[in-house]
């Protein structure tokens, strides 16, 4: 088995080995020429087709090249074994894939050089190229693909799990795929929880232009980034290589290319929304209602309580300890459901291998024959929790079935709203398994072994082992995604046609469409808290934007001020939950004093009234792939000074928050993109756009967020003496208009009000649009939704009215507004009671014009 250099020097694998035990993956050098040759090319308007030939007897050849040309935007390249089967991802075909065709003309024209093979994909219109492999190798042998593509730029983002900063560093650096769940370990490239081969490429400054390229490979890769020319190699163990090229327009555009690929993310139910509380460690019944006790009696919010493994009988799965835990069912239903609370409850997939011993679920799995076997046809037996455990094989027919009827049977006992599936990475205590590994095995030891931590096998599975028609060795990246569809399956089986929350620890390409995520066992530490902002951002990047970090942290002991920052930054997080772990300090909104638990809950109170506007985000999230948290980069792709911002980000298209991230910090270093901005609450216009307030007053009572002008955002108050919920503040009466105006005077905003539950995309839903421009707001219903979706409008407060004197006269329609102040120094007109006639107010189900200007102007 040879790998090539630039002077076609060859080097044996063993060689490469030691250098990679030495000084980690080697890189593949650019310059190199493929040993391959592409012959009887042929060429459809669908699709291009080669036979690839290499004499390089360490290769495979022929190999067979398909790429298609169906859509005006994606180019999908597979290279692939003609003549032997080769493992291929079992990944469906998504509902928006399906459906794309071409349309138009192509934004790509695509080249095939045939002696040496090599690919080339520019842009039709400017000629761009944005994947060149001239001069690079392709290898394709049994256990090590590789093939790598020069870029436009080295303006890189994606390709993870990781902890990382947001623009990717391309200096040698090696970013390895392979799912791992021991410990939580810092740095760009270093393998976590997720496999996510997928990169966006923003092409040029000054240029909105982006591409993405996924790989779609689940076996152990290393992704190796060079800096001149910027290039990434893209190295896997197995399979074939199934890239697919979205070609765009913009970074969102190619987010939205890639979710039409990969999927949509699911839509979740609006109570998943607020405010979550769980920890390791709530060991009794009468401990969690305390919390929940004490939070209610300090009135901060709080939608869902959690229970980590604390209360499951001995570990296990589908059991409840009926000593510490024997008023569980009771609490549940008559606290937690009856005060419009939720309750989400673990499962690990590894399962107690108590057989024949009474317990059920393994029993039944037998008898269904849905766990993983090791090389000798027996069950791999591995140490989680409980101790000896078998793993459900979550790619074999039968086991969704299984883990419906274990999930279904166990919710008769404790009335959960929502799973949560941790340690499936899947996660174990033993390298491979009990009785070790067949290392003699090349699928244990394969010739080349990615950048991961210390081993293949370390804390999970044998590569042997059997997974129904795969190996585990090509499918350990899937395990989390696969029981996250088959937990999905399950919940909708339960109650059918409702929305499911599901949070999965290990993802794949696509887990979004079923799954939330966490960024798992982080460090009560600033450092941890300023990472969880590119981590976040990314993932919204790979269509999963239902993600958060543990609010004050997971390991360790947090501290108030950490904690106070912690959660006035969580509380904009797209899902904003407080976690930690087995006898550390309690970490809660109420744990650390009054004065603490008030900035605290100020900074909650805040999530809830952008409430209708963060679940607006969602459902475009599910609609079109739009994340909810975004990179300043992705709004202002033309501005350089976004590239690398990682410390503030963006919900949507208008809120931007800029947290305080430093120790002892009261001040804050803000970048404003190149627009109007504005305080959120006060509306005062704080910045022209383009340019930095390096000193921006942040006292520990205060987080700062910002409007970008031209926005109009739907705010629900909390009301005196009652705790808001996601669910009340869906279903508020009354709604205020917060409106912020650009430089022309003009803004924009929608309003989407469902029922919150409902998982039928052709449910009810009211839409509302709200129009300002030449001092006049339209309010304008789109759809109308149930008579229950229709919301007053209680009050209109704009920032950025420029009004000569001090007197406003505001008008809806022909009815003049008596309840009106107007700040000629702050410039921010508010108007309350509004009512179209008398005694009738505005509701958003009636077509209404407000109008406004000086008094002088109406004489």
């Amino acid at each position: 088995m040879l790998l090539q250099n630039s002077g076609r020097r060859s080097y044996p694998i063993f060689t490469m080995m030691i250098l990679r035990f030495l000084i980690g993956p080697v890189l593949m050098i650019a310059g190199v020429e493929s040993s391959y040759k592409a012959v009887n090319v042929t060429h459809t308007d669908t699709e291009i087709r080669a036979t690839l030939l290499s004499p390089d007897t360490e290769m495979i050849s022929p190999l067979l090249l398909i790429i298609s040309l169906s859509s005006e935007t994606t180019v999908r390249v597979k290279i692939k074994d003609p003549n032997n089967e080769r493992y291929e991802v079992p990944f469906p075909e998504t509902e928006y894939e399906a459906k794309r065709n071409m349309t138009g003309s192509p934004r790509y024209k695509v080249v095939v050089n045939e002696a040496p093979f090599s690919i080339q994909v520019s842009r039709a219109d400017s000629g761009r190229v944005i994947f060149d492999t001239a001069d690079q190798e392709l290898v394709f042998q049994d256990q090590l693909l590789s093939l790598g593509t020069t870029i436009p730029s080295t303006l890189l983002y994606g390709i993870g799990e990781d902890s990382a900063p947001l623009l990717r560093d391309m200096d040698d650096k090696v970013h390895t795929l392979w799912t791992q769940g021991a410990y939580y370990v810092k740095g760009q490239g270093s393998n976590l929880y997720g496999a996510h081969p997928f990169y966006i490429n923003l092409e040029s400054a000054g240029s909105p232009e982006s591409n993405g390229v996924l790989l779609m490979n689940s076996n152990a890769m290393d992704i190796l980034l060079t800096k001149t020319p910027p290039t990434v190699t893209w190295r896997t163990i197995g399979g074939i290589l199934d890239f697919s090229i979205f070609v765009g327009k913009s970074p969102l555009d190619v987010i939205e290319l890639y979710t039409d690929r990969v999927g949509k993310p699911f839509l979740p139910p609006i109570w998943s929304l607020g405010f979550h509380l769980c920890r390791w460690g709530y060991n009794t019944t009468g401990y969690m209602e305390s919390v929940m006790v004490d939070m209610i009696l300090q009135q901060v919010p709080v939608d869902v309580q959690w229970s980590d493994i604390d209360y499951m009988s001995e570990h296990e799965d589908f059991t409840y300890n009926k000593e510490r835990f024997t008023l569980l069912p009771e609490y549940i239903d008559n606290v937690l459901h009856k005060n419009g609370k939720r309750y989400v409850v673990m499962m690990d997939p590894a399962i107690h291998a108590r057989f024949n011993k009474g317990y059920a679920p393994v029993d039944s799995g037998v008898k269904m024959d849905v766990f993983i076997r090791n090389n000798t046809g027996g069950y791999l037996v591995g140490d989680v929790w409980p101790g000896d455990t078998v793993f459900p094989d979550f790619l074999h027919p039968n086991t969704t079935t299984w883990w419906t009827e274990q999930l279904t049977n166990f919710s008769k006992e404790l009335r959960y709203d929502g799973i949560w599936i941790d340690m499936n990475e899947p996660a174990s205590f033993y390298d491979g398994s009990k009785e070790g590994c067949p290392w003699s095995d090349p699928l244990e030891k394969p010739p080349y072994i990615p950048a991961v931590r210390t081993s293949l096998q370390w804390q999970t599975l044998c590569m042997t082992a059997k997974q129904h028609q795969y190996r585990h060795y090509d499918v350990h990246n899937l395990y989390g995604w696969s029981e996250s569809r088959a937990t999905r399956a399950a919940l909708l089986s339960q109650r059918p046609n409702n929305r499911t929350f599901l949070l999965s620890r290990s993802t794949f390409v696509g887990s979004g469409r079923w799954a939330a995520h966490w960024t798992g066992d982080i460090d009560s530490s600033w450092e941890d808290m300023r990472a969880s902002i590119p981590s976040l951002i990314n993932f919204n990047m790979y269509g999963i934007p239902m993600v958060g970090a543990d609010i004050c942290g997971f390991q360790d002991n947090s501290n108030k001020e950490l904690c106070i920052r912690w959660h006035q930054l969580g509380a904009f997080y797209p899902f904003s939950r407080n976690h930690n772990t087995l006898f550390a300090r309690p970490q809660e909104p109420t744990a650390w004093g009054t004065e603490s638990t008030a900035i605290i809950r100020t900074a909650l109170l805040q999530r809830y009234r952008i409430m209708l506007y963060l679940y607006n985000l969602f459902i475009q999230a599910n609609s079109f792939g739009t994340p909810v948290m975004q990179a300043l980069f992705m709004q202002f792709p033309e501005d350089e000074m976004t590239f690398d911002k990682d410390r503030q980000f963006l919900l949507g298209s208008a809120v931007m928050v800029c947290p305080t991230l430093e120790e002892g910090a009261e001040s804050v270093w803000v970048y404003f993109p190149a627009c109007p901005w504005y305080s959120i609450w006060d509306l005062h216009r704080v910045a022209n756009g383009g340019e930095v307030l390096e000193n921006y007053p942040a006292p520990l009572d205060t987080i700062n967020v910002f409007v970008r002008g031209g926005s109009v955002l739907p705010v629900v108050w909390e009301e005196s003496g009652i705790i808001p919920t996601a669910e009340l503040v869906l279903n508020s009466p009354d709604i205020s208009l917060f409106c912020y105006l650009d430089d022309t005077g003009a803004a924009l905003g929608t309003l989407l009000i469902d029922d919150g539950y409902s998982e039928n995309k052709d449910r009810e839903v009211h839409r509302v649009q709200f129009k300002i421009s030449n001092q006049q707001l339209e309010i304008i219903p789109v759809t109308m939704g149930t008579k229950d979706m229709v919301r007053v409008v209680s009050s209109v407060s704009i920032g950025g009215v420029v009004l000569p004197g001090g007197d406003v006269e505001v008008m809806v329609g022909d009815m003049k507004q008596c309840d009106v102040i107007y700040d000629a120094s702050s410039r921010v007109l508010v108007v309350k009671q509004l009512q179209s006639e008398p005694g009738k107010l505005v509701t958003t189900d009636t077509h209404s014009i407000v109008t406004w200007k000086a008094a002088t102007q109406y004489k």
